[in-house]
């Protein structure tokens, strides 16, 4: 029995010994094996300046190793033209960018018209509308979507960011059109446009909540025409929401603005405005009163009452068709017109598209907007080479391969291609430095308060413009015809499931 017993042991180490260097046989050629890991160990065996190196990169930020000093001696904060700006803004704790970059395209004209550098348009507004018709298009896509499976990748796609607060240039345009502008008096700020992230939150789970219902209405037989009823109460209840968190819009107010236009001019035009209020039937003594005298003093302009749109007209007065989405996307053709399919916020409006163009036709159409007094809309990838307390952009700012003795990919079409360069905040540029003719560096108005940059502007460095900058808008009349032709061509459809879609897109 014993001798049996032995046996069987002597097959079971022998066995466990076949399994095991059968085991090691069948490791996977992909795996971290130990060898490598004495490589690894092996490969770094650092000299005393490269010791130096790691001990400061231990205890201290490693952009305040790797800056370039040579880039910040040489910098200074002026511009050979500057269009003239107001306060700068600042969106917080928002993803409101966007908003915030169109309305300071068009505020300069404002503030030339009436002479107060203190106006500012709502963003509050757009981004109240913005909620709405984003909600809205979520829910007709559920009901578009309504006999996929839950678990569809094109279904849980629509839920991952119903409401997001990022957007686009056309998302601009759309809601403008639609509902026009009012002043930062007639809708002002909350503390959730401060911070939007729990309004947010709210809104994205009331809305599969909905998505939920709309789905078992539909399992249950439910018309087309009864899941609209029921997505027309939601939208009641999102308003309602919206309401809490960034107030009422409003459909009507009044405004009136303190003007830095010269005393003789502003008399002139009280003076107009009380003839026309009297009809010549009153004395024009009237025109003459302390108040009257007071008022031309103060510079204050009459009050008026305006709504939404009207106010837009007036103050807005822009072609917003006109402007055309120029890109810079080394990694797709040329002189060719995209369109992001499935790519806009509101339903019935058109998808957000682009023409590819290359860097020499890009800052050109910058350049010639810039100085006609025309601000420029762009979009970027503001996280590289950027040092946000100096406000400068760069592309040399920063050498962390020095630092580690590796070297990178610097070629803007590869690091798009594979998602390091990516669009993710939306700025207007207000100025150019021309040296010899050719701009050195550009001035950005930013929406991140007045203590960042030079009191909230930054300087974008022409090599910066041309490695991270992706889009920028421009008038078409800025753009010569072999351009603008291409708006007439078949577009490229970039589909709802292409990475690229996303990565234009502004989260």
């Amino acid at each position: 029995m014993r001798a049996i017993t032995v046996a069987a042991l002597s097959l079971l180490i022998l066995a466990g010994a076949i399994w095991a260097a059968d085991k090691d046989q069948k490791t996977d050629p992909g795996s971290i094996t130990p060898e490598m890991i004495a490589k690894m160990r092996d490969a770094l065996k650092p000299d005393a300046q490269t010791q130096r190196l790691m001990d400061a990169v231990i205890k201290n930020d490693v952009k305040s190793i790797a800056i370039n000093n040579s880039v910040m001696k040489d910098h200074n904060p002026y511009f050979s033209h500057e269009i003239k700006t107001g306060s700068i803004t600042d969106q917080k704790g928002s993803g409101r960018c966007w908003l915030y970059a169109g309305l300071n395209v068009f505020r300069p004209a404002v503030i030339d018209k009436i002479g107060d550098d203190s106006f500012e348009f709502s963003q509050n507004y757009l981004f109240f509308w913005d909620k709405i018709e984003k909600a809205n298009r979520f829910m007709e896509t559920v009901i578009e979507r309504r006999k996929l499976d839950a678990g569809d990748e094109n279904f849980q796609r629509i839920l991952l960011d119903p409401v997001g607060d990022g957007g686009w240039w056309e998302y601009f345009v759309y809601l403008v059109k639609k509902y026009g502008a009012v002043p930062m008096t007639a809708m002002p700020e909350t503390k959730s446009t401060e911070n939007s992230g729990m309004m947010d939150q709210i809104l994205t789970e009331k809305l599969r909540d909905v998505a939920f219902d709309l789905r078992a209405m539909d399992a249950k037989g439910a018309s087309v025409e009864k899941l609209r009823q029921r997505k027309d109460e939601a939208l009641l209840e999102i308003y309602r929401i919206t309401c809490f968190h960034l107030g009422v819009p409003p459909t009507e107010f009044t405004y009136r603005y303190k003007s830095k236009l010269d005393e003789e001019k502003k008399m002139a035009e009280l003076v107009k405005a009380m003839d026309a209020l009297s009809s010549g039937k009153t004395g024009k003594d009237f025109t003459e009163t302390e108040a009257l005298k007071e008022m031309a003093k103060e510079k204050v302009s009459l009050l008026k009452t305006y709504t939404p749109m009207s106010f837009s007209e007036e103050y807005l007065k822009a072609k917003l068709d006109d402007y055309v989405v120029l890109a810079n996307v080394p990694f797709k053709d040329f002189n060719k017109l995209y369109k992001m399919e499935r790519s806009g916020a509101m339903v019935g409006e058109a998808d957000a598209g682009f023409l590819n163009v290359n860097m020499d036709d890009f800052r050109m159409a910058t350049l010639q907007s810039v100085l006609s007094d025309e601000p420029v809309w762009f979009g970027s990838d503001v996280g590289p080479q950027r040092d946000t307390k100096s406000g400068i952009m760069n592309s040399n700012l920063y050498n962390y391969d020095d630092i580690y003795g590796i070297k990178s990919h610097t070629d803007k079409g590869e690091l798009m291609l594979y998602q390091t360069t990516v669009t993710n905040h939306a700025m207007a540029i207000v100025g150019v430095d021309l040296i010899d003719n050719k701009p050195l560096k550009w001035k950005v108005e930013n929406s991140w308060g007045d203590d960042v940059g030079t009191k909230g502007f930054f300087t974008m460095y022409d090599n910066w413009f041309a490695d991270y900058t992706i889009m920028t808008i421009v008038n078409k009349k800025y753009l010569p015809g072999r351009i603008t032709a291409l708006l007439d061509t078949k577009p490229v459809i970039l589909k709802e499931t292409d990475p690229f879609h996303d990565m234009m897109m502004i989260k």
